[in-house]
């Protein structure tokens, strides 16, 4: 990559980084743009490739003018049973987290209201509500081994001196913990808060001019490093849908969508130094960080479908950016141990409130084809195109949010996402299976997340009004960390994670 272009980048992402309360980073954009492709146990079954079939709950989100398919007024419910594996690598040491859990995949309902006049254009209308878990945040990663590189006090370090933080900052000596970091947080904003955290746990000292820091710790050594990184909650979606169906084989609709996004993360960097040198300083130090986030977003999007033989469907839709508005609360602490003295704990009694900020996701376009054969089975497949390189922070023109955008800008690109599905019905037996495969989101040069590769299966039986659908499908993805989260390029070696994820669905649909 070009030289020059790449110190460009570094030089708007860390402008951001000094303007920024809660550091926020490119790699962040992803939690808002991920999802388990969660629904109905019919739809996972076949890796949601619905675009052009329709009549299925689930299939609203992919196409909305899916709800004109549907002959009578519909309801289903949906369970998940989730088990995910994180694999890391770092420095050569390998670690694995896992989770397991059940998950509320999907619930609603959709309403027929059929036009008996024959000569009407309008042969019938449909009015869908449907809930969807779209991403179950519950995930544990955990990743060690033994660094040649910097250590993990280099951070606070880089940071007090790039900053030239004052010291009445990094001691402020109000006589009290909470008051002294709240102090920090509102004359030196986060750089100051990670300045005065590092400066009270002996990490860093004062140096001789005013805004220099000297390191308490040995720069020299090898470090036994480690991060923990836990979240939980969710992102789901509540869709209000409105299909019709123009003549004979012309379907239309529309959907207003309802995001809600509630999460925690929780994050523990660690360091152990394996020379840490004489009386006084530091031999390992902990870093703790738990971030809640939440608020709520608004999307549409619009389909058609069209029969264009009595088996071959085709469909195309368009879905509108998400256009967020959230909220962040930091709770921070250190721990630091120094040779033959007492170790040191810094948990201020303090939430760090961010204001409210908006985040813009990019829209995408669908284009489906259908083939059903005889009435027996049918093979789908769906073409998504997405330029993550739209993501935004807003508003665009603020100075906080200008680095963040342009590195998202210079690190993401358009992607390609397809998903083939099928699907044979033998009596009152439904036999399904799908593909699905979507591109890195990011350049090469910055391939922080890989290809994701996802397979599924499933089989349905129906009983007089009522399906009972159970599905199960297989996502692999690889995506890289660093030991702390960085606005620009991060010092440390990247630990690199395979995250695999086991869904077991189960529908009850019942026709009325």
């Amino acid at each position: 990559m070009n030289k020059h272009f790449y110190t460009l980048v570094s030089s708007i992402l860390l402008t951001a980084a000094a303007t920024y309360g809660q550091e926020p980073t490119p790699t962040d954009i992803m939690r808002y743009n991920q999802s388990d492709l969660n629904g109905t146990a019919r739809f996972r079954g076949m890796s949601g490739a619905f675009g052009a079939v329709g009549g299925d709950l689930s299939s609203l989100s992919i196409n909305p003018a899916g709800g004109a398919i549907f002959n009578h007024n519909t309801a289903a419910f949906s369970l998940s049973y989730l088990d995910r594996s994180n694999k890391s690598t770092y420095y050569g040491n390998k670690e694995k987290e896992n989770y397991n859990g059940l998950d509320l995949g999907q619930m609603g309902a959709a309403f027929v209201f059929n036009n008996y006049n024959e000569n009407a254009t309008m042969k019938k209308f449909t009015i869908g509500l449907n809930y969807e878990s779209t991403k179950n945040m519950r995930n544990d990663v955990f990743f060690r081994g033994m660094s040649n590189g910097n250590s993990l006090g280099d951070y606070f370090l880089s940071m007090a001196n790039n900053a030239k933080v004052p010291h009445n900052i990094a001691q402020p000596n109000t006589g009290y913990l909470d008051d002294d970091y709240s102090t920090a947080g509102r004359f030196g904003g986060y750089v100051g808060q990670q300045t005065f955290l590092a400066h009270e746990a002996w990490l860093i000292n004062q140096g001789a001019t005013n805004g220099t820091y000297t390191a308490n710790y040995n720069q020299n050594s090898r470090y036994d490093q480690a991060r923990r990184l836990s979240t939980s909650g969710f992102s789901s979606k509540f869709s209000g849908n409105f299909a019709a169906q123009l003549g004979k084989k012309f379907y239309v609709g529309a959907n207003l969508n309802l995001h809600v996004i509630d999460h925690t993360t929780s994050s523990v960097a660690s360091e152990v130094i394996e020379n840490p040198g004489t009386k006084g300083a530091i031999k390992s130090m902990s870093y703790f960080n738990d971030t809640y986030t939440y608020g709520t977003g608004f999307s549409f999007n619009i389909g058609a479908i069209g029969q264009l033989t009595e088996s071959l469907r085709a469909g195309i839709s368009y879905q509108s950016p998400t256009w967020y508005s959230l909220k962040d609360e930091l709770v921070q602490g250190m721990i630091t141990s120094r040779v033959e003295e007492q170790s040191t704990t810094l948990f201020p009694r303090v939430v760090n409130l961010s204001g409210s900020y908006r985040v813009q996701t990019p829209s995408h376009f669908t284009g489906s084809l259908a083939y059903v054969i005889n009435k027996k089975g049918l093979i789908s497949v769906d073409y998504t195109y997405k330029d993550y390189s739209n993501n935004k922070f807003k508003p665009t023109s603020d100075d906080t949010y200008y680095g963040l955008n342009e590195g998202i800008n210079a690190m993401m690109t358009g992607t390609s996402e397809v998903r083939i599905g099928g699907e044979y019905l033998i009596n009152q037996v439904s036999l399904r299976a799908g593909y699905r495969f979507e591109q890195s989101p990011y350049k090469d040069e910055f391939k922080m997340y890989g290809d994701l590769n996802s397979f599924s299966a499933g089989v349905g039986y129906t009983f007089g009004s009522s399906r009972l659908d159970l599905s199960y499908s297989r996502s692999h993805q690889t995506y890289k960390t660093h030991l702390v989260d960085t606005v620009g390029p991060s010092a440390y070696a990247a630990a690199d994670i395979k995250n695999t994820n086991n869904f077991v669905s189960l529908t009850y649909n019942i026709s009325f």
